[in-house]
């Protein structure tokens, strides 16, 4: 039988005391003399600091690293829920990957110092990701900008559907290989033509309304086709070639490219998914996530943000939602030899795209840069840019090798899904940086962005609805040379070279 415990037994005299010594402490020692000790001045103090951030749910995950730093620095922090203006008071704000080049460009941003550079800082600048740590962060040749989020995109497919006897049989019977998930855009068509005759309704999501998205689909598909994945080794020696690095525009004059052979492919691509059933017609939902809850859809590119919305059951998500990496290509344009090549491997030829993610910038006129470049530092750290991550209603993408790692699984338990699916997650991201690849693409990041990406996708969106490609895409050409005339060609070739990296 379990004795009951006995209570600590209490000494009255010397709890007295040690009251009375701890009262003369608290007087200023032995002698009676008040303390005229003080804190330590904290290395911001007085410092006031006007942050933007127009994302209402990434505002409210980075208010407490925000709040935690005022307490540590002694600075105060306005944080507003609203974007920034080039009039307005704002110090410092957070903004989309792609703007960068509107806010750098006229000169409106600081440099960031190169000691957040150095192996020494807190901020472990040598663990981005290179696409990131380098590329998206960069105008001018100069750094105007700290990573705080990335973007990531994985393939979502009904496995449910895929495990199906039936489907497996037939599939196997008329394309002679095994049914599962795609792993090149050609056989992403294939497979949701497969399904769209065998349900007679349509396989895929509607193509999506925002017109901003509709082209960075069209991006995606095109980048993979557009050029071979090249190593380091690929672009040193006389290979080396800023053309390689080019991808909406030409590096040389800043002519688009819209019409090169990877994006024509990419046009016919998206027409093929209407000519066989796969896309819904008329309006409605767009939402990838409630199409396959719903089973209007079999398999779908959905974004991280996306990925959050899935349904849960007993709080995770069904293991009927499979998950695999972004599709590469079948074949690809061979620029070198100027015609199109058969890529090597199952996976096909891969090249990366980025268009997403979110990036912190100080204003040039800042009065407290210093205050204001250490406040994002804190937030795109390591230990902070893990909490992002590891929050799925921000569609934070990694932005650190360290987010990839295989030992690291716990950023990515949040999105709902049982450990091996999650380990898929992982992996799916992964891939989908494609580190070894040299070459990648990225969206637009010059400062007429907005309108092209406006004229472009609103074009490509009828080829969902039977729009011929060459017509869809001498329309988004149209447009851009329209869009082009509005700014000197001097000034255009600047502003290309510098999305390019270069310059």
């Amino acid at each position: 039988m379990q004795q009951a415990v006995h209570p600590i037994p209490r000494n009255r005299h010397r709890l007295h005391a040690l009251a009375t010594i701890a009262g003369l402490f608290a007087l200023g020692g032995c002698g009676g003399t008040p303390s005229t000790a003080t804190a330590p001045p904290r290395p911001h103090d007085r410092v006031a600091l006007a942050l933007s951030c127009p994302d209402p749910a990434f505002a409210d995950a980075i208010e407490p690293m925000v709040r935690s730093w005022e307490v540590r620095t002694g600075a105060k922090v306005t944080l507003a829920r609203t974007a920034m203006t080039p009039t307005d008071a704002t110090d410092l704000a957070v903004i989309p990957a792609g703007h960068l080049g509107a806010w750098a460009e006229p000169g409106h941003l600081a440099a960031v110092p190169a000691k957040y550079r150095g192996g020494e800082h807190p901020i472990q600048w040598f663990g981005f990701l290179n696409a990131y740590g380098d590329r998206l962060v960069e105008w001018g040749a100069r750094t105007q900008a700290i990573p705080l989020a990335g973007d990531g995109f994985v393939l979502v497919y009904r496995a449910d559907r895929f495990n199906d006897k039936a489907a497996v049989a037939d599939f196997f019977i008329q394309f002679k290989r095994p049914l599962g998930p795609p792993t090149t855009w050609e056989a992403f068509a294939e497979v949701a033509a497969f399904f769209a005759a065998r349900d007679k309704k349509p396989s895929l999501p509607p193509l999506p309304a925002d017109a901003e998205r509709t082209f960075d689909l069209f991006a995606r598909v095109a980048s993979s086709l557009d050029r071979p994945a090249l190593s380091d080794k690929d672009l040193d020696g006389p290979n080396k070639d800023a053309e390689r690095l080019a991808f909406l525009f030409a590096v040389k004059d800043g002519a688009p490219r819209l019409r090169a052979p990877g994006f024509t492919a990419a046009a016919e691509w998206l027409a093929g998914l209407h000519a066989t059933g796969c896309l819904p017609a008329g309006a409605g939902s767009d939402d990838p996530a409630a199409a396959l809850a719903e089973n209007r859809a079999v398999l779908a590119l959905m974004s991280l943000d996306q990925l959050a919305k899935l349904p849960r059951e007993n709080g995770a998500v069904p293991t009927r939602f499979g998950l695999a990496g972004v599709p590469g290509a079948r074949r690809y344009f061979d620029p070198a030899r100027g015609a199109w090549a058969e890529a090597a491997g199952q996976g096909g030829n891969y090249v990366p795209h980025f268009s997403g993610g979110r990036l912190g910038v100080v204003r040039a006129r800042c009065p407290h840069q210093e205050a204001a470049f250490e406040l994002l530092a804190e937030i795109g750290g390591p230990e902070r840019g893990a909490e992002l991550v590891s929050t799925p209603g921000l569609g934070a993408g990694p932005t650190r090798v360290a987010h990839l790692d295989p030992n690291r699984l716990l950023p990515w338990l949040g999105y709902g899904f049982d450990e091996t699916h999650s380990k898929d997650l992982q992996e799916a991201l992964r891939q989908y940086v494609g580190q070894p690849v040299k070459n990648p693409t990225y969206g637009l990041r010059g400062p007429d962005r907005a309108d092209l990406a406006l004229a472009a996708g609103g074009a490509l969106r009828k080829l969902g609805t039977g729009a011929k490609p060459g017509d869809a895409l001498a329309e988004a050409m149209t447009a851009w040379t329209a869009i082009d005339t509005k700014t000197p060609a001097a000034t255009l070739r600047v502003w290309r070279q510098r999305a390019a990296g270069l310059n």
